[in-house]
């Protein structure tokens, strides 16, 4: 792994990441869309929940094994589901069918780029697997649907 592509994708897992979610929410509530921040908000909640649900009862190591002495870091140490991945594909979907955001379609088509290269950040970095991933996906998805349907 060079050094170069291992910052790179470093960097690009960022936008999975609970900041760049949290500046979404603070973006729109500066923008007076109280409900979509609301609603993007409950959706993180329901990620975390379910997420949290499913590591309590099945425990999955990451490709690159994480020591975990106590229960909160057995929890950080589980990949199943990516949590990474259900909150950037809940902002992705959030972005591409928001009626507040009326993007040109090459903005979208660079939105679905780093969409993309945030799903294969993790399984680069050895964060998760395939698996891992799609779960995450399907997290997202529902809980995007949950509030935007």
């Amino acid at each position: 792994m060079s050094k170069l592509m291992k910052k790179f994708f470093e960097e690009i897992t960022f936008f999975g990441g609970i900041a760049f979610y949290l500046f979404v929410i603070i973006l729109l509530l500066i923008f007076k869309e109280y409900i979509s921040a609301l609603k993007l908000f409950l959706g993180l909640m329901i990620i975390y929940f379910i997420a949290f649900v499913i590591r309590l009862f099945y425990f999955k190591e990451r490709p690159k094994k994480i020591t975990h002495n106590n229960f909160l870091e057995k929890m950080d140490a589980s990949s199943f589901p990516s949590i990474h991945v259900a909150r950037i594909t809940c902002l992705f979907l959030f972005f591409l069918f928001s009626s507040f955001f009326f993007l040109p379609l090459v903005v979208k088509l660079l939105m679905g780029i780093i969409f993309l290269l945030t799903l294969y950040s993790r399984v680069y970095l050895s964060k998760h697997d395939f698996i891992d991933i799609l779960a995450g996906i399907i997290l997202g998805y529902l809980a995007m649907i949950v509030f935007f349907i």
